[in-house]
């Protein structure tokens, strides 16, 4: 283990973060500030690229397109538990990524809880991607997501199935730790993996989860990853670290998505912590993150 890693996993345990995060959710909107949250979109600068904004059912959208014309994109589906908007420095590290895959990226600002809830996240996210549809043949279409982000992608997917309307599934989907409400067998597995996961907690994924529901009630195909709708994907790319709790539902959510004909690579990194292939903080984490990049590569 590098020295950054093992500083990075003492200092979570000081903290300690796991603890943080599994404080129920209307303490997590006080932290997180999530009533006074605004979309942040910083002023973005490359003479590689264009910079616009649309809007999406009154939330914004940003894109960074190439210059040079590209017919793939992405949609960065951004983490959080809708408790925060994606940061300026997430979305300027989209342009290193525009780069090395070669895509476009869109940046959706999905509405935040309390006032909203997950059905209407997944609404603005279906509007996205038919805003995306009429511009990229859907095979050249990519999702990437992180955390619950990741999983907001899968639901997104069960619930464009839901919806019956013919629309197409994007060509490839890119997810690193994809968070649900967990099957009781999930569950024995994820409690175990409580006492390495830096981060989150079963308990943490509870509470996280519930205010994202708002209290509705809903299928399960829009709770649990490995129960969702999946006809129509094509190719999938899961990434979980070994030590997060998330991965108790990899193998079984693998398993759904080849149920439906789906080509799907999982990767599992022994030793490895939440979305690490998205947030490549230690060196060990690296060659995780370049697999991610080579799968969106076009």
């Amino acid at each position: 283990m590098s020295v950054k890693y093992t500083i990075i996993k003492t200092m979570f345990h000081i903290i300690p973060m796991q603890k943080m995060m599994a404080k129920p959710y209307d303490e997590l909107m006080k932290m997180f500030h999530t009533a006074e949250a605004k979309p942040s979109i910083p002023k973005l600068k490359d003479p590689e690229f264009i910079f616009r904004t649309h809007k999406i059912e009154a939330f914004p959208v940003l894109e960074i397109s190439h210059k040079k014309r590209s017919d793939h994109v992405c949609i960065y589906v951004a983490g959080g538990g809708m408790l925060k908007y994606p940061k300026p420095a997430q979305a300027k590290e989209l342009i290193p990524l525009a780069k090395e895959t070669g895509r476009n990226m869109l940046l959706p600002y999905f509405p935040l809880a309390r006032e909203h809830d997950l059905i209407d996240a997944l609404n603005m996210l279906y509007a996205t991607y038919k805003m995306a549809l009429k511009h990229y043949p859907a095979e050249n279409i990519a999702f990437l997501g992180g955390s619950s982000g990741a999983a907001m992608v899968l639901w997104l997917m069960s619930y464009i199935n839901q919806q019956g309307e013919g629309i197409p599934m994007p060509g490839k989907i890119a997810l690193s730790s994809p968070g649900s409400a967990l099957t009781a067998e999930e569950r024995k597995r994820a409690e175990e993996l409580n006492k390495t996961d830096l981060i989150m907690s079963t308990t943490a994924l509870d509470n996280i989860f519930k205010g994202m529901v708002g209290g509705k009630e809903l299928p399960e195909e829009l709770l649990y990853t490995s129960k969702g709708i999946y006809d129509g994907i094509k190719d999938v790319y899961l990434s979980y670290g070994g030590d997060e709790v998330f991965s108790a539902a990899a193998q079984s959510t693998a398993q759904r998505l080849r149920s439906y004909g789906a080509k799907v690579t999982l990767e599992i990194a022994q030793g490895m912590y939440h979305t690490y292939a998205v947030m490549p903080l230690v060196k060990e984490a690296k060659p995780g993150h370049q697999r991610l990049v080579a799968y969106l590569r076009k």
